[in-house]
């Protein structure tokens, strides 16, 4: 550097890439300029008291990425204008406490705090991405996809197969551990990424699934690591399509009933419903022409239902009656044969309705306030609510409903009586629902920073 002889160990430039989803449009140049001024400044890159030592810094806004995501991109010289280093100890919790602020101030999409979501995206995934979105986000639609629909291990990795998913067992103490998964690249060649299990979403590691089925008792974990080798034929064949779309409305109508009732205040039962209600929305999302609306779904709902990274969820002693007809509902829903789209929106009304329920369990004083539900807990949960609600198939039978409900309040407003019980207005669908309005929150995306 002119003027200084100063050596920064690791180089003395600072680069962060801040972006919002596609979902949350374009910031604007005017919008971005004042977000990066005012990181520089939270993040102690500006002149002190006195007006001098500031880093110089620079701050290019490329637009929208091949992804649709809207970024700046921030270099910052860490030797300040007195030849001090700028301090950089403990960076990364700044940035996010940053932009879990610009995310509440300006609306955006929250994601969870530090620990609470899923690991951040890294460079080699970047320069795989397409239009289709990065390896990580496919696996882990792909995966929790099949963990919803199996019932047991084999099952999961007959599913895994059925996808195209490349896996292996991580053995520890001659014991299965864990697992890792990875896509082939399309055009064949380049090199395997490979994720665990847990680095998808914590709750897709093997011991949270396998709280979901039966483990494998000692006598069948030769043949079920033997599975995972693909040294043994896979005892589960193609899924049979003999579940009718009646019997998901039927148990997801008697799931509603229970949900209520069984959390009381219990956080941990609450989280673990809002966790079978994603894995419930990721197997409706095959079933969708346009799936991105359930995915984005199923990923809010699946971040609301993480606890922090200190914290640990209790299994409930007693499944109740809830969970077990929610994971049933998902599994039947995968032996289904395509929905019209009228069936479709029945059953994600039905969704609906058990996300409003559990947005006033989570509301309650004494469950947020006694056992520290997580605000961004409910804030997820409340984006994931909008972005149900503003789904086609859904938005169109809300404003029906909507219609209706108006017709069936001026008929009944009406001055004169009416004696033919076969002409009198019958109360709509969203009535029986107790509908709440079409948009509720605010979908969005919210900044990430990332350092060097």
């Amino acid at each position: 550097m002119t003027g200084h002889d100063v050596v920064v160990p690791g180089g003395h430039v600072y680069h962060v890439v801040l972006s919002v989803p596609k979902s949350d449009g374009t910031l604007g140049d005017g919008t971005w300029r004042e977000l990066v001024e005012q990181a520089v400044e939270h993040m102690g890159f500006g002149p002190d008291a006195d007006g001098a030592g500031g880093c110089r810094w620079v701050a290019v806004h490329h637009g929208q990425s091949i992804e649709g995501n809207d970024h700046v991109h921030l270099l910052v010289n860490l030797v300040r204008g007195d030849g001090t280093i700028a301090d950089l100890y403990r960076d990364f919790p700044r940035w996010r406490a940053w932009c879990l602020a610009v995310e509440e101030r300006l609306g955006l999409t929250r994601t969870s705090p530090l620990g609470a979501g899923r690991k951040s995206t890294s460079r080699a995934e970047l320069e795989r991405a397409t239009t289709a979105g990065t390896d990580r986000q496919r696996l882990t639609q792909l995966v929790a996809e099949a963990a919803s629909a199996a019932n047991g291990e084999a099952g999961f990795l007959a599913r895994l197969d059925r996808g195209g998913v490349l896996y292996k067992p991580h053995v520890s103490g001659g014991r299965l551990a864990g697992y890792t998964v990875a896509l082939a690249p399309e055009d064949g060649h380049g090199e395997l990424l490979w994720f665990g299990g847990s680095t998808l979403r914590r709750d897709l590691s093997l011991p949270r699934l396998r709280a979901r089925w039966d483990e494998p008792s000692p006598s069948s974990h030769d043949f079920v690591l033997r599975l995972w080798n693909k040294e043994a034929a896979n005892p589960v064949g193609e899924p049979s399509l003999h579940n009718s779309w009646r019997e998901v409305e039927r148990v997801l109508a008697r799931a509603e009933t229970a949900i209520g009732e069984e959390i009381g205040d219990d956080p941990d039962r609450w989280s673990y419903i809002v966790g079978d209600t994603a894995e419930l929305v990721v197997v409706l999302a095959r079933f969708d022409p346009e799936p991105h609306n359930l995915h984005r779904v199923a990923d809010h709902l699946a971040r609301a239902a993480q606890l922090e990274r200190h914290q640990r969820r209790r299994r409930p002693l007693q499944p109740g009656i809830a969970l077990p007809l929610l994971v049933g509902a998902a599994r039947v829903a995968a032996t289904c044969k395509s929905p019209t789209p009228v069936v479709l929106a029945a059953v994600l009304l039905l969704v609906l309705k058990v996300i409003d329920i559990l947005l006033a369990v989570a509301d309650r004083h004494r469950i947020r306030r006694q056992h520290g539900l997580r605000g961004s807990a409910r804030q997820q949960l409340d984006t994931a609510r909008a972005a149900l609600a503003g789904h086609p198939v859904v938005s169109s039978q809300l404003d029906l409903d909507n219609t209706r409900t108006a017709d069936w309040r001026e008929a009944r407003q009406a001055p004169t009586a009416q004696t033919d019980t076969a002409q009198r207005p019958t109360a709509p669908v969203a009535n029986r629902l107790d509908q709440r309005p079409a948009v509720y929150g605010s979908p969005a995306s919210t900044p990430r920073g990332r350092s060097r």
